[in-house]
């Protein structure tokens, strides 16, 4: 069997269970190796037999379902499936293949829970992340679907054509979506700040802070936006404001930690560098392989050495240089882009930072 030659392993399998007629786990092996030689009805035959000598079996009951699945017998593999997971309940490949049932039966909806079960006891397998991640879409489709038959002009209809082009990185047709979002509901919270981060990305700054600014009267308590809108004035010639804005949004919610890195910035503008640095120590410690954790050793590089503690000043370019050099040997961003976080915003393009100052800090 672990060398592939399953012929040879169905004949010494088919030899144990002529000398020992009554060992389940024999009849459970050739079963498998039945199974592995494409010999689906002689496999379930001999699984079968497996369940009936010794019906509490672990394992029998998935290749079962396994095959009844590959025989298009859906029903039957459920309930096989099904059996399995309640001898086994954490067995991940049970709840997988029940789930795979489930949307064999076109019931996606019924797939979710076995799925999120497998997902629960094996978060890292590649099988179950794909067919999960499947399943979900499968639901959300049905119901934008039922959401487009409803009404095919509504707010949320604009509103998820506006979030499909950001994610196809189509930002000027994804503006146009969230625009009309806004004129048609212009009071409904997050809508603003959707059309907020198009702008942003298309380097229109000033309508970018506007909406961000709009999305906060709307709700003042929108963790978020202040964040976005207090990064922005960072970057963009408002430090004192956004400083204030970025203190409130981490007091709103402590978890925004991706805000220490623009709050340290705007406090090295405005030549607090002892408060810069505490916060860019706090960013490098939040995500330290994140391209905001290599931007800010840069920074604290900068500060510690205007600081005179040229020690610090070292280790700190030294991480830098370090984390830039492991960049360069990674594959293309393009993946990282497609799952960023809502919170996530851009840093400095860690290709483009430290080359004039990169000598002098050696």
């Amino acid at each position: 069997m672990t060398a592939g030659n399953f012929s040879a392993a169905v004949t010494a399998y088919a030899t144990v269970t002529q000398e020992m007629p009554d060992f389940a786990e024999g009849y459970f092996n050739l079963g498998l190796a039945l199974e592995q030689a494409g010999q689906l009805d002689d496999a379930r035959a001999a699984l079968e037999k497996a369940l009936r000598l010794k019906p509490g079996l672990r394992g029998a009951n998935l290749f079962l379902g396994i095959i009844a699945y590959r025989q298009n017998r859906f029903k039957e593999a459920g309930d096989h499936l099904l059996s399995e997971t309640r001898l086994d309940p954490r067995n991940a490949k049970a709840f997988m293949w029940l789930g795979l049932c489930r949307l064999a039966e076109n019931d996606a909806q019924g797939a979710i829970g076995p799925l999120d079960k497998a997902y629960a006891l094996d978060p890292s397998d590649a099988d179950i992340l794909y067919h999960r991640g499947h399943a979900y879409f499968l639901v959300a489709n049905a119901s934008y679907a039922a959401m487009f038959k409803l009404d095919p002009d509504s707010v949320r209809v604009h509103q998820v054509l506006g979030e499909a082009y950001a994610q196809a990185y189509r930002n000027q047709e994804a503006i146009f979506e969230f625009e009309d979002t806004v004129k048609m509901a212009p009071h409904q919270p997050g809508l603003h700040e959707e059309l907020a981060d198009q702008y942003w990305i298309m380097s229109q700054f000033d309508k970018a802070v506007d909406a961000y600014r709009e999305e906060l009267r709307i709700d003042p308590y929108a963790g978020t936006s202040m964040y976005k809108l207090g990064s922005l004035l960072v970057l963009h010639q408002n430090p004192a404001e956004g400083v204030k804005l970025l203190r409130d949004a981490l007091r709103t919610d402590p978890s925004l930690s991706d805000a220490h890195y623009y709050l340290a910035t705007g406090l090295m503008d405005l030549g607090q560098d002892q408060d810069a640095i505490h916060e860019f120590v706090l960013a490098t410690a939040a995500d330290p392989t994140s391209n905001g954790a290599m931007s800010a050793y840069y920074k604290l590089a900068q500060l510690y050495r205007k600081l005179h503690e040229t020690q610090n000043a070292q280790a700190a370019m030294q991480n830098f240089l370090r984390m830039r050099a492991q960049s360069k040997e990674q594959q293309d961003s393009y993946q990282a882009q497609v799952v960023r976080k809502r919170t996530e915003l851009p840093v400095a393009d860690p290709e483009k930072i430290g080359i004039s100052d990169e000598q002098g800090a050696k």
